[in-house]
């Protein structure tokens, strides 16, 4: 019982995970922004209709064709050379904001 006490007292002292720990993950599909959505997940997407889009307010997405959803991206400057191609874009999550920070992005292999 007695070396249950100091266990406890870790875990309450450790406390939960912060939320800019979380876990580092990829998502694959294409570049787009909130204006042009999945209709501008494609090929025929430019970085110049992205960047015209976001100078009027929209935010750069990624179009996720695993989740069938867009994730705003934070750190357009890592992936606009890849507009208009497939991407994978490895990041963090913010579950409350739907954003990924962006730690890298590079051309999906074979696409």
């Amino acid at each position: 019982m007695h070396l249950l006490l100091p266990i406890a007292m870790v875990a309450v002292l450790a406390g939960p995970v912060p939320a800019d720990k979380a876990a580092t993950a990829e998502w694959t599909g294409y570049v787009t922004d909130t204006h042009c959505g999945e209709g501008g997940a494609g090929k025929d997407h430019t970085a110049k209709c992205v960047e015209k889009c976001m100078k009027t307010g929209s935010k750069a997405q990624l179009w996720s064709e695993t989740d069938k959803k867009a994730f705003d991206l934070d750190g357009y400057d890592k992936v606009k050379s890849l507009v208009g191609k497939k991407v994978v874009v490895r990041g963090t999550l913010d579950a409350q904001t739907n954003t990924i920070k962006v730690e890298s992005a590079a051309k999906a292999e074979g696409k």
